[in-house]
């Protein structure tokens, strides 16, 4: 027979037997508990599945909030590129906000310039730099020796730094050379009046001492300074791209020129710059407003190009006219001058050497990446002087609310660390030097939530989140290529997913007919081994 019973006759009580039957029966009804727990609990796995998309889900959004510590944000593009597409300046999702050398962001938003509404020179400059060139040059250059001693002599110097190997500072070569003639006629018509009023005539001075006193009592310096035949001063001034056009009063950078590149337009920030620095007594600018040299232009319309002079100046003069009689009469006098004045094109230099780039991209899934990196329509940027330091204050890729909150949930199950690699860059510093530029090396895996109780949360706000495996090298530029900023991306075909573990009914009878027979036969071995120990003491 397969199950034999023993004759109650032939069966012993003892007391180890009835302490091993208590035992036994403790440890059954106890795993019996756990094993029933355990197969109405689940928990979280892995799996590895191919990644799979449909044909709406074939871009993905890319979020990032990036400071360059030392780019400006008119010079600041982004480009994006994968194996099927290339997009250069984006610009529709970013915003860029200054930052100033203290790394404090600025609560105005930098405006996206579409550069080429700028004008690069002027078009009523027909002549070319040849020709204006024929009775001397008007626009004085400068070299290591003249340009501090002109800083020193004069309290207004105008300069422009440019390159002679940039086409871009060839075309504005003539406008800026027709802009130092019309000072420079201005200034003969100052002079001219004050020998009058000193009853001094032209024959008392050499050509020379005549040429000294006009640059002397002109209104402003116009000069230019070749940044590749003096590149030393360019980078002591910190020039980044060419041409700039650096207004300097008394020996002092004061600002930045980056409107138009007319003749009209320079006269009149000029005469906005002499308006801060000068006192009312002391402006000449005015008197290259009144010079009719503007129009030895043939193609120059003199009547339209003193039309908005004359309003500018008519408007200011009526509300200085005004009797100012109490604060409340000059706030409104103050007021009155603003609205009445024309809305000039040009705009204010940023003092920020800073910007903070923050947005989001929809790029395509296959390989590729997005490129930070120094750019202008209207300027040649000096490659040797791009500082490409940045901070990353966030990078991800996905829906940032389904990450917000999936690092909220914090549900037991998942990995350590897992809200971290949604976004590992955060809060990195990555300094360089010129020449130098990080290369950031991602490697993307989705991450999805599978179906289960435990799961639900994470099906109805977060069926896919995107983890970032990160790598980044220091990278070094020849001299004459302007460094990049570049975070590359590779999205893994396999995908991660996270699957909730129960167990089959069948799984747990065995579980528990285990648990019951291996209970009953350890013990029962115990006892025997107990029974056996105690007939062999009592023999002797």
């Amino acid at each position: 027979m397969l199950y034999q019973r023993v004759p109650s006759d032939l069966t012993e009580s003892s007391l180890c037997g009835r302490m091993m039957s208590a035992i036994a029966i403790v440890s059954m009804s106890a795993l019996f508990v756990l094993e029933t727990k355990e197969y109405f609990s689940s928990k979280l796995g892995t799996d590895l599945l191919l990644n799979h998309n449909g044909d709406d889900d074939q871009r993905i959004q890319l979020n990032f909030d990036i400071t360059m510590m030392d780019l400006p944000c008119e010079h600041a593009s982004v480009d994006v590129y994968s194996t099927v597409g290339f997009e250069k300046n984006v610009t529709k999702n970013v915003r860029k906000y200054p930052v100033d050398a203290e790394g404090v962001k600025q609560r105005f938003e930098a405006r996206n310039w579409h550069q080429d509404d700028v004008e690069l020179w002027d078009p009523a400059v027909y002549e070319t730099i040849d020709d204006l060139h024929k009775d001397g040059e008007d626009a004085i250059s400068l070299n290591e020796k003249t340009f501090p001693y002109a800083l020193k002599e004069f309290s207004f110097v105008f300069v422009n730094f440019y390159t002679s190997n940039s086409p871009v500072c060839e075309d504005f070569a003539p406008s800026w050379e027709a802009m130092g003639e019309i000072v420079t006629d201005a200034s003969i018509v100052l002079v001219d009046e004050h020998l009058k009023e000193l009853n001094i005539g032209d024959d008392d001075f050499s050509e020379d001492e005549y040429e000294s006193l006009v640059n002397r009592l002109a209104p402003v310096l116009i000069t230019k300074l070749d940044c590749s035949a003096h590149p030393l001063i360019c980078k002591d001034q910190n020039v980044k791209a060419y041409p700039t056009l650096r207004i300097f009063v008394d020996g002092e950078a004061a600002n930045d020129y980056n409107g138009h590149r007319t003749v009209m337009e320079l006269v009149l920030w000029l005469k906005h710059i002499e308006a801060m620095y000068r006192e009312p007594g002391e402006l000449k600018m005015q008197r290259v407003e009144e010079c009719k040299s503007l129009c030895y232009f043939r193609s120059f319309d003199c009547d339209l190009a003193f039309t908005n002079f004359q309003l500018y100046a008519a408007n200011i003069a009526v509300a200085r006219q005004r009797v100012v009689r109490d604060e409340e009469e000059e706030e409104w006098n103050n007021a009155l001058t603003s609205y009445r004045a024309p809305r000039l094109s040009w705009n204010v230099s940023s003092p920020y050497p800073g910007c903070q780039l923050s947005g989001h991209l929809l790029v395509d899934r296959s390989p590729g990446g997005f490129t930070i990196h120094a750019q202008s329509y209207g300027h040649a940027i000096a490659a040797h002087m791009t500082n490409l330091s940045h901070i990353v204050h966030h990078f991800s890729f996905g829906d940032p609310e389904t990450q917000r909150y999936v690092e909220e949930k914090g549900l037991p199950g998942i990995p350590k660390g897992f809200a971290k690699s949604l976004h590992p860059m955060d809060g990195n510093v990555y300094v360089t030097e010129l020449h130098q530029a990080y290369h950031h090396y991602l490697r993307v895996v989705a991450t999805e939530f599978g179906v289960g109780k435990i799961l639900n949360w994470a099906r109805e706000k977060a069926r896919r989140v995107y983890r970032i495996l990160q790598n980044s090298q220091l990278s070094t530029y020849r001299h004459h290529v302007v460094p990049e900023a570049k975070f590359f991306y590779d999205l893994s075909p396999i995908s991660v997913s996270f699957v909730e573990e129960t167990r089959s009914w069948y799984d747990y009878i065995t579980g528990v007919l285990a648990v019951l027979g291996g209970t009953f036969t350890v013990i029962g071995l115990c006892d025997s081994g107990i029974s056996s120990f105690s007939r062999g003491n009592r023999r002797y």
